[in-house]
């Protein structure tokens, strides 16, 4: 049978998702314990839930109200992720935002921009952004993006679209703006200059003495990021004072970084890189770790499946879905809260593909 807390907690919420209260005040908890005849710790507990939920606030002297979030149609959230195809990090992350909107009772407005050309790709997101705004989302987690020419114009103007709307949004992963700069918008990611850091010391620590960080050029900030942790780390054991950029699967242009710089080690800036680098080094009578180094960035898949298996920066997928919707509810219901940024940090994680055999300095 129903309990009276569940009974009381089903048809609040049912009246909160109707609107019933948007334009009326919510009631006090004496009036619900009257109205639902039950005591007042079965009501207290049920609006601690709707509290825990995002739905209502209570302060000190003042009634029960709703939250932006319970306002607007009881939440929809957008979630703009580029696709697993694109970046191994964002799947494990929209299946989290989705299990944490199912918790809260929010809608989920998913934009997979998954298996498109970059131009293709801007174009969606563009589109998604348009789209979101006309449903009514309360607010975006956005993933930037990148790889492309005028990144950054391009980022400003598809945040304009939800500025103009007054949609808050939390930026997942990397700012638009390059370090030491920082934009106007909430921002959930890992410390990846600290990453990097790691990843530099400990191929150090290996015996690396000719450490190349290898990306392409039209790279996210967070990127730039990770070589700079890179650099600090490796104690001015990188082979020039600039990242390498080249495509990891191009045979010529990796045959030519051999044999012009000389590297011992390669740091790349995602797991995906690492190994299509590691399969091309094989084809050019390169072994890892016994003559050349890799190490990646991410932990999720392609770390375990790769041959030798990848040393990595891990990025904990879950707290970082957790820390960016929990930023957006805390963004939504206090929309002039000054901009944060917070951090968590990727742990060293050290397999086959580096030959230490010592504990990794973390």
């Amino acid at each position: 049978m129903e309990t009276k807390y569940s009974s009381v907690l089903k048809t609040l919420l049912d009246e909160i998702r109707a609107g019933k209260y948007r334009d009326s005040e919510f009631p006090s908890e004496n009036m619900s314990a009257r109205r639902f005849a039950v005591g007042r710790k079965t009501v207290i507990k049920v609006y601690d839930e709707l509290v825990r939920r995002g739905l209502v606030k209570r302060r000190r002297g003042a009634r029960t109200a709703l939250t932006r979030k319970a306002a607007g149609e009881f939440g929809r959230i957008g979630l703009i992720v580029h696709g697993s195809d694109y970046c191994e990090l964002f799947a494990p992350i929209a299946r989290r935002v989705s299990h944490l909107c199912q918790l809260n009772g929010l809608a989920l407005l998913f934009a997979d921009l998954s298996g498109d050309a970059v131009a293709r790709r801007i174009d969606r997101v563009c589109a998604a952004a348009e789209e979101f705004v006309e449903t009514g989302v309360n607010g975006v987690i956005f993933q930037p993006v990148e790889l492309v020419r005028n990144a950054e114009a391009i980022n400003r103007r598809i945040l304009a679209v939800f500025d103009a709307a007054g949609v808050p949004v939390v930026l997942l992963d990397s700012d638009i703006v390059r370090s030491p700069e920082r934009s106007r918008y909430d921002l959930a990611a890992v410390n990846h200059i600290e990453a990097g850091r790691r990843i530099g010391e400990h191929l150090v620590r290996c015996g690396a003495k000719r450490i190349a960080y290898l990306m392409e050029r039209e790279h996210a900030p967070c990127v730039q990021d990770r070589y700079l942790g890179v650099k600090v780390g490796a104690e001015g054991k990188t082979v020039k004072g600039a990242a390498v950029y080249a495509r990891p699967d191009d045979a010529a242009a990796i045959r030519r970084i051999l044999r012009t710089l000389r590297p011992d080690a390669f740091a790349c800036y995602n797991d995906r890189e690492a190994r299509l680098l590691i399969t091309t080094l094989a084809q050019l009578g390169r072994r890892v770790p016994e003559d050349v180094q890799v190490a990646g960035f991410d932990d999720v898949n392609y770390a375990t499946i790769s041959a030798p298996a990848l040393t990595t920066a891990h990025q904990p997928c879950n707290e970082l879905a957790d820390l960016a919707f929990g930023m957006l509810m805390s963004r939504i219901d206090s929309p002039d809260a000054p901009p944060r940024e917070t951090f968590l940090s990727a742990p060293l994680v050290v397999r086959e593909s580096t030959a230490s055999k010592v504990r990794p300095l973390c």
